[in-house]
């Protein structure tokens, strides 16, 4: 059975700038609407009873930004009916609400955290509380569009990885954005992420240098790109992201408790896609804890190896306590040359404070390699 329940918007209560003008931005007149729930428990194998498609990608014109993340957008809890973008560039943040049908009623909240999010003594949140809306009827598509002067006033910069809560009043239905379930509720509605991730001015984060005639970048594959999470074209397994990088390809590997496990390598996967790849060796992570002098210390060894017809020229190792902060293989704070080429590395591994920051260790295997004749 279904009931609605009448929400009555307060006001809007931050300053912001929307591609589209129905909206002054001292907007604050009080309206109402019927925001409809469904009445049974929150079951997870239905939330996506129908398969979205991811996409479309929809940017505003003329727009080139530095990160992209897209979801579905769900009506009635299993609909896809479009699609909501996220982007940002050097100066906004953009975040485009597509449908196939048409748009009512427009609604968007977005912060560092899901306990400032709007929400009743029964969890659910109040949409009429969010401080973006607009009255989007008979459009299929609406983009607000932010300034990073307004984000910085919400304490918001380049790196901050944002959860978003966008809904829509598609037709009769309510929709919402993402893939994920807020939790804390019985009632349906879904969360976003997306890491605003600012363009370089050269710097080389955005491609890989060409590292020469015949030879080719290869990392170890994690479960972490260096690129913004969310499904894209430079994240088309849908890791989650470190937000480092803006169409750099790589991955990250983050591990806890002691390990003993091995990574594939691979060579010229541009895209973080593996189809564009070579598969040409793995890498070995192994390690415990021991109380040394009573501080957890973490000792153990990473090992790079290569198949038959390949060697590296260089690599370089990232094993740190620590989250990753960039993607550029010079800072990862272990390098090592081989001019004549060499087919295997082996690095020891001493953390010393093991996992201080609660978040696991953190690797990253970039080399630069070579294929040679058996």
């Amino acid at each position: 059975m279904k009931k609605l329940i009448w929400i009555f918007l307060a006001g809007f209560i931050f300053s912001c700038q929307v591609q589209e003008s129905e909206l002054p931005l001292n907007y604050n007149e009080d309206e109402s609407f019927v925001f409809e729930f469904e009445d049974d428990d929150y079951d997870d194998s239905a939330r996506k009873k129908t398969a979205g498609d991811l996409g479309p990608t929809v940017i505003p014109s003329g727009v080139k930004p530095c990160a992209v993340t897209t979801y579905d957008l769900f009506a009635g809890k299993k609909n896809d009916v479009g699609s909501i973008t996220i982007a940002n560039d050097n100066d906004y943040l953009y975040v485009t609400y597509f449908t196939t049908k048409s748009f009512n009623k427009l609604h968007l909240w977005f912060g560092h955290s899901l306990s400032d999010l709007p929400r009743n003594p029964a969890g659910i949140p109040i949409i009429g509380h969010f401080f973006l809306k607009a009255d989007a009827k008979g459009k299929n598509q609406y983009t607000f569009k932010v300034s990073f002067a307004d984000l910085e006033k919400r304490k918001i910069k380049c790196g901050n990885k944002l959860i978003f809560v966008a809904h829509a009043e598609v037709g009769r239905e309510s929709a919402f954005g993402g893939p994920t379930q807020i939790p804390g509720t019985n009632r349906w509605a879904y969360y976003m992420t997306h890491t605003l991730s600012c363009c370089d001015d050269g710097g080389g984060d955005d491609n890989h240098p060409d590292p020469g005639p015949g030879l080719q970048v290869a990392y170890a594959k994690g479960g972490w790109v260096f690129v913004a999470d969310g499904c894209s074209t430079v994240n088309p397994e849908c890791l989650p992201g470190l937000g480092i990088a803006n169409t750099r390809w790589g991955w990250a590997i983050n591990v806890t408790g002691t390990i003993g496990a091995f990574y594939d390598i691979w060579a010229s996967a541009d895209g973080n896609n593996t189809a564009n790849g070579t598969k040409i060796g793995r890498l070995t992570i192994e390690y415990t804890t021991w109380p040394i002098n009573g501080i957890p210390t973490a000792i153990g060894s990473i090992t790079y190896q290569l198949n038959d017809g390949w060697v590296m020229q260089s690599l370089n190792l990232y094993t740190d306590d620590l989250r990753p902060a960039s993607s550029n293989p010079e800072d990862y704070g272990k390098t090592v040359s081989f001019p004549s080429g060499s087919f295997t590395y082996s690095h020891n591994i001493n953390f010393v404070n093991y996992d201080e920051a609660n978040d696991g260790v953190w690797f990253i295997a970039h080399a630069i390699v070579r294929q040679v004749t058996p």
